[in-house]
């Protein structure tokens, strides 16, 4: 416990309540559940990995992750150890002295918090859900695609903020809220009129900070997704699709095209077939496909850009809405990696 007992406070994320007893977790919003409700409680605990048992090897392992059904260890150099067990437990080791609370949160809530999603059944993307008027997008793609620059300019425009990074979803089409943080670049940060030495990092050394707290505007109930975008950034001499069209939002009318997106965008595939899920995660993902629109969102570049674009836009209904001729939409889908 710290010494002002904030570690000691219950939180709730992802429709779970999270106790963490010796590392404080300020991403997570204070619990307002009763402590007598039924909440599924997730514990977060310190434990000396030498008292961990015997794991045997599994054919989706690595150097770092080994993983069973319900079980999975993860190694972060010079950082700590991780244990995730049954959806209902994470056990964490600091690697030495020198490593700070940040530097395990880091890693805490995104594999390890992921891992325990996934061994709950949960359907988990890697983007950022936002909620409008009882609506929900998932913004996906990978880091540096610019989804945490655009989820604060939608933030600036009256949405609010339902998950980062880890998007969970029930099987009736619910984005469930989950850590209300946003990660944004020192550029960025700056270009939003941000000033980065006044928010913390996320990892020691890096130029790239949190907001969270009271800089979120955060949505606080389970939400129906109303459609999903791969993000896609347009690069300074790239030239607009069509004439007047400098940033457009395509439709992805390809079925196929859509599977192989929506697969390729769920958080941690090892992990999904490490820990036995590969199963239910395909169904999920099925559902997905067939019961909510999906476009690709090509960003214009710059932030002042971005925000003049994103004034005109409908992105609640944007997805679903495809030019008249329009083909269905190419597209490269990158070679699974993890």
């Amino acid at each position: 416990m710290t010494a002002d007992g904030a570690a000691t406070a219950a939180t709730d994320a992802f429709g779970l309540r999270w106790h963490s007893a010796e590392l404080p977790l300020p991403e997570l919003p204070p619990s307002q559940g009763r402590v007598d409700d039924h909440c599924p409680m997730v514990q977060v605990v310190a434990e000396d990995p030498a008292g961990w048992p015997p794991l045997a090897p599994g054919p989706h392992d690595t150097p770092f992750v080994q993983m069973a059904r319900g079980e999975l260890r993860l190694t972060v150099k010079e950082i700590g150890r991780f244990r995730v067990s049954g959806g209902a437990t994470i056990a964490w080791s600091r690697e030495h002295g020198a490593v700070s609370d940040q530097d395990l949160r880091t890693f805490l809530l995104g594999s390890a918090v992921g891992a325990l999603l996934i061994q709950r059944g949960m359907l988990v993307l890697h983007g950022n859900a936002l909620e409008k008027d009882g609506r929900a997008i998932v913004c996906l793609g990978h880091s540096g695609d610019g989804k945490s620059t655009l989820a604060y300019a939608l933030m600036q425009r009256g949405w609010r903020l339902l998950a980062d990074d880890l998007v969970a979803i029930t099987p009736d089409g619910l984005v469930l809220p989950g850590i209300p943080r946003i990660k944004l670049w020192h550029d960025a940060a700056k270009a939003f009129g941000l000033d980065p030495g006044a928010l913390p990092p996320i990892r020691q050394g890096m130029h790239k900070y949190l907001l969270m707290g009271q800089e979120i505007r955060r949505a606080e109930q389970p939400t129906p997704l109303a459609a999903l975008y791969r993000i896609q950034q347009r690069r300074p001499n790239d030239r607009p699709a069509s004439p007047g069209d400098d940033n457009p939002i395509q439709p992805i009318l390809s079925q196929k095209a859509n599977t192989l997106m929506l697969r390729n965008q769920a958080f941690r595939p090892r992990f999904v077939r490490g820990l036995g899920q590969e199963g239910p995660n395909f169904m999920a993902l099925s559902r997905l496909q067939r019961t909510v629109p999906a476009a690709f969102l090509t960003l214009p570049f710059g932030i002042a850009a971005m925000g003049e674009w994103l004034d005109r836009q409908e992105l609640a209904t944007a997805a679903a809405v495809a030019p008249v001729g329009a083909a269905p939409v190419p597209v490269q889908v990158p070679v699974e990696v993890g």
